[in-house]
């Protein structure tokens, strides 16, 4: 299962990424991984909302509630950045904590190499390359040293190669959320012929072609359309299912506030409007036995 942008805070209210629900998301993406008997939960970054200890502490306490294997690589919201004032702990404790393969890495689970790249972290800590990301020289090194011997590799990034501008017309064609060398990290990969690389940060659900790659960018578990992703890898095909992590009021809820902002949630609010989820082959699970039927928390009264 692949789980991006939870954003998890106990403290902020509200926005379109509904900060008061990222617990109960998260919570529900781990539980649903649980029931699935997944082999993994591999998370995308943005784990956090400000990287505070606080929040990691959430995010820990969380995840020990769940006998599964789990893993990240850090967001841009995880990571210090030059103006801190969050005492945001150093990238080495996210490392050691969700990474212990180390940045970079590669993870073998159940026959596959998740190969881990830390794209969120700059040496200078500069708010906007943190946010657009880069996978630093040395690691681009590594990658295409590694790549060569990798059997079954899946690319495991925060900051999307492809842009999801291409798929979302609301969105200027420009190079969207993705990372600043988006081309030096394509050549690497089409010189491996790598089939699929996986990343969040955007907040948006795309498939993107990068050569003969396939990029696939995961929604965030915070904000519409508030889901997850499970990956299913056979020898001749790789289904990838979007798993909803709320019922219809929830959802409602989040695509109201998405309407009512500003610039890219508004853009994918639309997008959702227009059709977009009606290019993705659609399945009927309702025979299904392991189905998520995902349902709203019951409304308690104010007291």
């Amino acid at each position: 299962m692949v789980v991006a942008d939870p954003h998890v805070t106990d403290t902020a209210e509200g926005t379109w990424k509904m900060f008061h629900q990222t617990e109960d998301r998260f919570r529900t993406a781990l539980a649903n991984a649980d029931r699935l008997d997944v082999d993994a939960v591999v998370a995308t970054g943005d784990l956090t909302k400000d990287g505070t200890p606080a929040e990691f502490e959430r995010v820990d306490a969380l995840v020990a509630d769940f006998d599964i294997p789990f893993m990240a690589v850090p967001g841009n919201h995880d990571v210090s950045k030059t103006f801190d004032n969050h005492d945001t702990p150093r990238t080495e404790r996210f490392i050691e904590t969700y990474s212990p393969g180390g940045l970079p890495s590669i993870v073998r689970i159940a026959g596959i190499n998740l190969v881990m790249l830390n794209s969120a972290t700059m040496p200078d800590g500069e708010l906007a390359e943190t946010h657009d990301g880069k996978i630093s020289p040395t690691q681009l090194e590594w990658l295409d040293t590694v790549l060569a011997g990798a059997e079954t590799p899946i690319v495991i990034t925060h900051h999307p190669v492809g842009s999801v501008a291409n798929g979302v017309d609301a969105l200027s064609p420009s190079s969207h959320y993705r990372l600043r060398n988006t081309d030096a990290v394509a050549d690497v990969i089409a010189a491996h012929d790598i089939p699929l690389v996986v990343s969040g940060h955007v907040h948006w659900p795309a498939v993107v072609d990068i050569g003969d790659a396939r990029q696939v960018i995961a929604p965030a578990a915070c904000s519409f359309p508030q889901a997850a992703l499970l990956v299913h890898v056979e020898p001749r095909r790789t289904t990838i299912s979007l798993l909803p992590l709320v019922g219809q009021q929830g959802l409602g809820e989040a695509y109201q506030r998405a309407q009512q902002s500003s610039d890219r949630p508004t853009a994918f609010a639309s997008a959702a409007a227009d059709g977009y989820f009606r290019r993705f082959p659609l399945v009927d699970e309702t025979t299904n036995p392991t189905a998520l039927r995902p349902h709203d928390p019951p409304i308690h009264p104010s007291p």
